[in-house]
C-alpha cells in the first residue's frame, strides 16, 4: 500500500539543485578573479532582486525543501518508525548551514572582503585569521566544516553513486557472458538446468 511519492521527488529535487546552485555560487569566494558564469548564475538567482542585498530564490527554496523532508521524516508513520537519529542529523546539519548562511547574508552584517580573505588562505593553504569578520561566519564555516567531514561516511554519500554505480561502470552483457570476481572462493556451481 504505498501510494505516490511526488511530494519526496519534488523536495528532493529542489533541495539537490538548490545546493548545486548554492555550492557553485560560492566559488566567488574561492577563485580570484571570478568567473563570468558564476556572476551571470548569482545574476539568475537574485532575479527578482527583492530588497537589498538582493534575495536569493535557492536560499528560499532550499529551506523549504529541508523543512519538507523533514516533516515527511516526523508525520508519516511509516517512515517516522523507520528514521534514526543519523537520518534527522543530516537535516539538521544541512538546516544549521543554510540559517546561519541566510542570517548571515541578510541579518548580521559581516566583512565580505574579510570572508575572500579567510576563504582565499583557507584554499591556498596560507589561513589568516582576520578581525571583525562576525562570529555568524565562523557558526557557518564550523557547519560547513563538519557537513564536509560527515559527508563521506554517512548516507549522505548517496551522490558518490552516480560514478561508483556497477549499472554505469560494468559491461551491459550479463545474460550472454558470465562475470566472475577473481576473489570469490572456489564453489561448486550447477546450472540452472541441473538445478531443475
Amino acid at each position: 500500500l504505498v501510494g505516490s511519492a511526488k511530494w519526496l521527488w519534488l523536495g528532493a529535487l529542489v533541495f539537490h539543485w538548490s545546493m548545486l546552485i548554492i555550492v557553485l555560487r560560492h566559488l566567488r569566494f574561492f577563485l580570484e578573479p571570478v568567473p563570468g558564469a558564476i556572476v551571470a548564475l548569482e545574476g539568475a538567482d537574485a532575479f527578482f532582486q527583492i530588497g537589498l542585498p538582493a534575495l536569493y530564490l535557492t536560499d528560499l527554496l532550499i529551506v523549504s525543501a529541508l523543512t519538507i523532508l523533514f516533516i515527511r521524516r516526523v508525520v508519516i508513520p511509516r517512515v517516522r518508525y523507520l528514521s534514526l537519529p543519523n537520518d534527522f542529523f543530516p537535516l539538521f546539519l544541512l538546516l544549521g548551514v543554510v540559517i546561519a548562511g541566510i542570517a548571515m547574508r541578510y541579518f548580521f552584517r559581516v566583512d565580505i572582503e574579510g570572508v575572500k580573505e579567510v576563504a582565499m588562505g583557507l584554499v591556498t593553504l596560507h589561513p589568516v585569521v582576520i578581525a571583525g569578520i562576525g562570529s555568524i561566519f565562523y557558526v557557518h564555516l564550523f557547519l560547513a566544516s563538519v557537513l564536509i567531514g560527515y559527508f563521506p561516511w554517512s548516507k549522505l554519500m548517496h551522490a558518490g553513486g552516480i560514478v561508483l554505480s556497477p549499472t554505469r561502470n560494468q559491461a551491459n552483457d550479463s545474460r550472454a557472458v558470465r562475470h566472475v570476481n577473481p576473489w570469490n572462493p572456489d564453489l561448486p556451481v550447477h546450472t540452472y538446468a541441473e538445478y531443475e
